[in-house]
């Protein structure tokens, strides 16, 4: 459901030239980091914890959370559904030791 809202929501104009500014933040949790991603100022999706893995883990570093939440916004820029895999977080050098316990 989550994926077909934001699919929905990116693909409509909401400005004059019909351009959404997507992009990725930071942010501190109980847990660790993770990110939201903003559509021009507002939350679209808010990720609390890393996608893709079992359980609530946080990311070890803001860094770390960004390099997942950049990559979803990539994906929502071309079109594509904002679904992060293991493989995913392999590919870009996450491994167990870059999450928060």
């Amino acid at each position: 459901m989550l994926i077909g809202f934001a699919v929905i929501f990116f693909s409509r104009q909401n400005n004059q030239d019909g351009k959404v500014f997507i992009h990725a933040v930071p942010v501190q949790t109980v847990d660790g980091w993770g990110y939201h991603i903003m559509a021009d100022e507002k939350i679209y999706i808010s990720q609390e914890f890393i996608p893709g893995m079992t359980g609530k883990q946080g990311f070890k570093t803001s860094k770390d959370a960004m390099l997942v939440g950049d990559l979803v916004v990539k994906r929502i820029s071309a079109g594509l559904p904002p679904v992060i895999t293991i493989k995913d977080l392999s590919d870009l050098g996450l491994a167990k030791d870059t999450i928060s316990h």
